[in-house]
């Protein structure tokens, strides 16, 4: 099937160049000094949002506007939002995929995972929101650099995450650990985040593991996986890249044995859940990874400036489709983390909207 997706989709990003350093645009990472925004929590503020999003005629209507300034954004810098679903729609070989993947052990799912998400009414168990997820990714890095309106879709995407890759490298570095060997992409979605981890560590002690609680996401992840594979070139030609294996499950009761990975992270994962469930990550992190290992957590930042003063119409239309968006926000990461018993626990901000939290089991 010919691709009907420009050249910023994960089927050509994962080969791109880094940015010629001489020519590399920094992005000024601003905090404030609250520790949230106004609009979460118990604010009035977050009172009178939180109302009309329990409101049904408004919350039906803030569903579709943040579903399509998502698409606009997407679609300012050249991707075909629609035509993309319409192509994955095609793929009569993901059901198979999902039956191949899916455990039927895992359900019922868990409450908190049932909630709508992203405008999904049955948040990420749906074949929409996973057909959606690399559109959308791109849409996050476009908003992150949209003051760079030269820079192409790819551009933001390999910018976004080499900077959150960077952090991971230079933490390492900095506490004299050896570079992860054995990884495990927590909650990996479609699988972006686990193969751009591939391709950062090609050198590992088997594959790459991404794990999620979505069959839907997995199996768009695994066809993405056989495909690259079956597009790659002759094996001196093609770019060094580590193996990747997914796995249906959930994260904070993984199916790892205890202290067997070198690096766990967690990629845009923690702003869906509540704080009981962060919670048992971070207890399921202390208990996988190996001493001296690294547990990660990639996401928004609560102290951005940018995530701060956010316009009201945005920062409601985002709310709306975040139902754990208050206690994510007043959530302290880097406490629990360091009550749980992580060393070295420090915060990185990788640009003005996100932050990467690491610290190195005992």
């Amino acid at each position: 099937m010919q691709s009907t997706l420009p050249a910023c989709s994960s089927r050509h990003v994962f080969g791109a160049q880094r940015l010629a350093r001489g020519r590399r645009v920094v992005v000024r990472a601003e905090t404030v000094t609250r520790d949230k925004p106004a609009w979460t929590g118990d604010s009035i503020l977050s009172k009178v949002v939180n109302w009309a999003i329990d409101t049904p005629p408004l919350y039906g209507a803030m569903k579709v506007l943040a579903k399509n300034a998502m698409k606009s954004s997407a679609e300012s810098r050249g991707i075909k939002w629609d035509a993309h679903v319409k192509e994955m729609q095609n793929l009569k070989e993901l059901e198979a995929i999902k039956a191949e993947l899916e455990d039927p052990a895992l359900q019922p799912y868990p409450d908190y995972y049932l909630k709508p998400f992203h405008a999904y009414e049955t948040g990420n168990l749906e074949w929409l929101a996973a057909w959606e997820v690399e559109p959308a990714t791109y849409a996050i890095g476009i908003r992150t650099f949209k003051d760079h309106p030269e820079w192409s879709a790819e551009k933001c995407f390999v910018e976004m995450r080499r900077r959150m890759t960077d952090a991971l490298k230079s933490y390492h570095a900095q506490h004299g650990l050896p570079l992860p060997r054995r990884i495990v992409d927590m909650g990996c979605s479609t699988g972006m985040s686990t193969t751009w981890f591939a391709q950062q560590f090609p050198d590992t002690d088997g594959p790459i593991v991404g794990l999620d609680l979505s069959p839907y996401m997995l199996a768009v992840a695994e066809w993405e996986r056989r495909r690259r594979e079956a597009a790659a070139p002759a094996a001196g030609d093609k770019p060094r890249s580590a193996p990747i294996k997914y796995i249906h499950g959930l994260a904070e009761k993984s199916p790892f044995d205890a202290a067997s990975q070198d690096m766990v992270v967690f990629n845009f994962v923690i702003h869906e859940c509540p704080q009981r469930v962060i919670d048992s990550f971070v207890q399921e992190g202390l208990r996988v990874v190996k001493p001296s290992g690294v547990l990660c957590f990639i996401d928004n930042n609560p102290k951005s400036k940018t995530i701060q003063n956010l316009p009201a119409p945005i920062f409601t239309l985002m709310k709306s489709t975040e139902p754990w968006t208050d206690e994510y926000y007043s959530y302290d990461l880097e406490a629990a983390m360091r009550a749980a018993g992580f060393r070295e626990v420090v915060t990185v901000d990788t640009d003005h909207r996100h932050r990467c939290v690491m610290g190195i089991r005992p």
